[in-house]
């Protein structure tokens, strides 16, 4: 089931993989597209949570809600989720990032309840 859901980030422009990682950087669903089929998504997603957290604290913005990162390239976006997981979203450059964010903030909580 998780997966299925995972495989609708899919249908929105430019998305190339979505991923499910536990608090030991440990992949528990994922849709990756045949392109990135065997790559470790996982590397450095909780230490990019980690600093950001630390930033948001100390500029005093609160908890982190989503970390997005764009680039010539494409985007990735980490929204930290119950239980220490972390939802992780990959696109290419002609990808809406704004939809991006909205589709996981819709999606999070239903992936919550997946995940307990």
């Amino acid at each position: 089931m998780l997966e299925r859901l995972l495989a609708t980030f899919g249908r929105i422009d430019g998305v190339q993989s979505a991923a499910v990682v536990d608090a030991d950087m440990k992949p528990i669903a994922t849709f990756q597209t045949p392109e990135l089929k065997g790559i470790d998504i996982s590397l450095g997603i909780h230490e990019s949570l980690r600093e950001a957290s630390r930033v948001a604290s100390v500029s005093g913005m609160g908890g982190i809600e989503q970390l997005w990162v764009e680039s010539d390239s494409g985007n990735s976006i980490l929204a930290p989720l119950l239980g220490g997981f972390v939802l992780f979203v990959s696109s290419h450059d002609k990808s809406n990032i704004g939809r991006l964010r909205h589709e996981i903030r819709a999606r999070a909580p239903v992936i919550e309840d997946l995940v307990r």
